[in-house]
């Protein structure tokens, strides 16, 4: 399943990189969608997020612009994590030191409002929310014993786009809190239990495609 992870991730990668190749060479020849075509036209969002430094979780983020540059974009994100006891686990559990913790899936729906513009369109502060639903499995290295939980999330976030020259390829970063909703929030593995946490950061840097 690992393997098969990191394929996926290598594809969507590649696939990212070649939607950006054509808006890159688009922007170092000058040509600039004008202003009333930007209003008339919307922008699909591609973010993705490679694993963290801890390699404790990757994601992809897909949002719809109803207008090229317009303030409010909605859609889908999903994300997923490795085995491991990391920074990552230890932000989401309680007794992290008791196993390790994997992050089968998680997925929901994503909005943001952007709330200025700075230097030409190259900086774009924002606010978002994201909610879904996401499941852990934990397990010790003692035993074969584990436990597993699905639970609900919520997340707001503050943000900021980084899009040179208003174009179409750049970064983007967010933090904020999170917060969980399950009735199994303890997860039972050899010599104790792990507790998902109710309340957790968050953090995340993304490579951003405006499509």
């Amino acid at each position: 399943m690992k393997a098969q992870a990191k394929g996926m991730l290598k594809g969507v990668l590649a696939a990212a990189v070649l939607a950006g190749v054509p808006a890159l060479a688009d922007d170092a020849a000058g040509e600039r969608i004008p202003p009333q075509e930007r209003e008339r036209r919307g922008a699909v969002l591609l973010e993705i997020s490679p694993p963290a430094l801890d390699a404790s979780m990757y994601g992809i983020r897909l949002d719809i612009s109803p207008t090229f540059d317009g303030p409010f974009s909605f859609g889908l994100m999903a994300r997923a994590g490795q085995w491991g006891n990391s920074v990552g686990v230890r932000t989401r559990f309680e007794g992290a030191d008791l196993g390790e913790a994997k992050l089968n899936y998680a997925v929901g729906a994503d909005a943001r409002y952007t709330v200025t513009t700075l230097f030409h369109g190259t900086l774009r502060p924002f606010v978002g929310l994201t909610a879904g639903f996401e499941e852990f499995v934990a397990r010790s290295d003692q035993g074969p014993y584990q436990g597993a939980s699905t639970a609900a999330f919520l997340e707001p976030a503050v943000g900021v786009m980084f899009r040179p020259g208003a174009g179409r390829v750049g970064l983007t970063a967010r933090g904020g809190p999170g917060f969980t909703f399950t009735d199994v929030r303890h997860l039972k593995v050899t010599g104790g239990e792990m507790t998902l946490r109710q309340v957790y950061p968050t953090a995340s840097l993304a490579l951003l495609v405006v499509l």
